[in-house]
């Protein structure tokens, strides 16, 4: 209708227009679709690589921690089977040292004892009493041919009590392990000892627990001694060897327990776990390769891409649909933008749609995928920095966030909290509520935070409290504030606890490791003192409950 009427009332003009030359230039190669396609491809790939990446980085971490966490807890099995063998042992000789003591001078009865000790369930390789000089007056089997002897080791003599020895050279050349016990007579008197031996190069008890805990994929466990000398080992010709420069042993000797990413004796990077034995200070430890890890790793990474490629595809035949829905309307637009001087250009561009809900569906669809994939990692780096008794930040967590701040220069305040006499919790009311009252300390701690402050779980009865561009005197406060909160709380089944507390700061330029060294030994410095209070540093201040 418009272009009629324009017709009929509009005359052509007497006169010419005069129109001024177009700008000749080259004719782009690229058209709209192909930009869009390429840049939405580009945009697909990267997301879905940087996911990828992504989620191996999370899963290559938990499947270490989840490494070291097996091997502490395989070797801490291994150490109580080995003190139960060792203590079943003592048991054996402190029945021994008790009838004979009645009767030491009866030589028959001492060899009768002897041989009964050695025949009874075999635990050891052979058997000797020895009188307050260290002569051995009897011995079985009679093929050693120790008798009038005198005893290598002294220290038992000395020591007067039950004792576990280190590996030896023995009085007969063999490699061996000497538990001993000490004998007193009727009126207290010290008589002498008598002991077992266990040799180290043949079967014996020890190996052949240690035998049935066969690991895989190049895992294995090995023993020392006190004297960081091998006792077992998969490889029977490394017994009797010293580990000098190791740190798997270093660990194992003087820690409880524990896990530790180290270096092993060939220089090869191993997940090791670790415990000690208390009643003889030897050390277990269980390791296995990193590269376990890794080939486990890359077969799931093979098994993801599997999962993931057909997604891909899917996504990438959305995404050229998608494109050419998008350049269809673009390119009306443009067609009709060299013809505005035509009449029907206003119906035309009208027809076109303007609200582009086709780009709202290409990114919806392509925020779809990548929010599916980023929750999960969303969850995996949670369940990865997070302590799962508790909820609390990890160390995991802890370390990412000391990281940012030292990147920011952000001072904080580090207050490092023991629960004390925890131990007797879980000795007298078990690991269940042990565990329970873990979770309410959290909950305590969590109510006594500020908001932007870090709650951390580090292990067992031990956390960390964070305070971001702290003072001493305020988290002084927040810690004492945190004390006497526990101090009053009351814990289902275990009554009242406290806690000992010790306060440092960390500033720009300074060593984070110092800092929380520091706040260690304000700790221990808070228990030698009575426990239950706050002990902070550079300032006099001593807050007790």
């Amino acid at each position: 209708m418009f272009s009629q009427w324009r017709r009929r009332f509009t005359k052509p003009h007497a006169y010419s227009i005069r129109t001024h030359p177009m700008p000749t230039r080259p004719r782009p190669k690229l058209n709209l679709r192909i930009l869009l396609l390429a840049f939405a491809l580009i945009a697909a790939f990267s997301t879905l690589a940087n996911t990828f990446w992504v989620m191996l980085s999370t899963q290559r971490a938990e499947l270490i921690e989840n490494a070291l966490q097996t091997n502490e807890a395989y070797a801490a099995r291994v150490a109580d089977s080995l003190e139960g063998v060792l203590a079943s042992d003592l048991d054996r000789l402190r029945y021994a040292a008790t009838s004979i003591g009645e009767s030491f001078t009866d030589q028959r009865s001492l060899t009768k004892e002897a041989h009964r000790l050695l025949s009874q369930d075999r635990s050891f390789n052979s058997v000797l009493i020895a009188n307050a000089e260290g002569k051995v007056v009897v011995s079985a089997p009679d093929s050693m041919r120790l008798d009038g002897r005198l005893l290598q080791d002294r220290l038992p003599l000395s020591k007067r009590e039950p004792m576990i020895s280190d590996a030896f050279q023995s009085l007969a050349d063999h490699l061996v392990v000497f538990v001993s016990h000490p004998v007193f007579g009727p009126n207290k008197q010290y008589l002498g000892l008598v002991g077992g031996s266990i040799r180290l190069e043949q079967k014996n008890t020890i190996q052949a627990l240690m035998d049935l805990n066969v690991r895989e994929d190049g895992a294995y466990i090995f023993l020392v001694d006190s004297q960081r000398r091998i006792l077992y080992h998969p490889d029977p010709k490394r017994i009797g060897d010293v580990l000098i420069d190791n740190r798997l042993v270093d660990a194992a000797l003087a820690h409880s327990n524990g896990s530790i990413q180290a270096l092993n004796e060939s220089s090869n990077e191993v997940l090791a776990g670790y415990a000690r034995i208390p009643s003889s200070n030897w050390g277990v430890v269980s390791q296995q390769p990193l590269a376990s890890i890794q080939a486990s790793l890359m077969t799931t990474a093979k098994r993801v891409a599997k999962g993931v490629a057909p997604l891909g595809l899917f996504g990438l035949l959305m995404v050229w649909w998608i494109g050419r829905k998008i350049s269809v309307p673009l390119s009306c637009l443009a067609e009709n933008a060299r013809r505005l001087d035509a009449p029907e250009c206003y119906e035309r561009i009208t027809a076109i749609p303007t609200d582009y809900i086709e780009s709202w569906q290409i990114r919806r669809a392509l925020l779809l995928a990548a929010n599916l994939l980023q929750e999960k990692i969303g969850r995996l780096n949670l369940e990865a920095q997070s302590d799962p008794l508790t909820g609390l930040t990890n160390r995991r967590g802890m370390d990412e966030a000391i990281g940012l701040w030292q990147e920011t220069l952000k001072s904080f305040a580090v207050i490092s909290v023991d629960i004390d006499h925890f131990k007797v919790v879980n000795d007298t009311y078990g690991h269940g509520v042990g565990d329970e009252t873990l979770r309410e300390v959290a909950r305590l701690m969590k109510q006594a935070s500020r908001p932007d402050d870090l709650v951390c779980r580090i292990g067992g009865e031990e956390f960390v409290l964070l305070l971001p561009n702290s003072t001493t005197s305020v988290a002084a406060e927040v810690a004492e504030r945190l004390r006497a909160v526990v101090a009053s709380a009351q814990f289902d089944t275990v009554g009242h606890l406290t806690i000992s507390l010790g306060v440092a700061i960390w500033k720009t330029g300074e060593s984070v490791t110092a800092t929380f060294e520091k706040a260690d030994q304000l700790l221990y410095r808070a228990k030698s003192l009575g426990r239950n209070r706050v002990v902070c540093e550079n300032i006099n201040l001593q807050i007790a409950g």
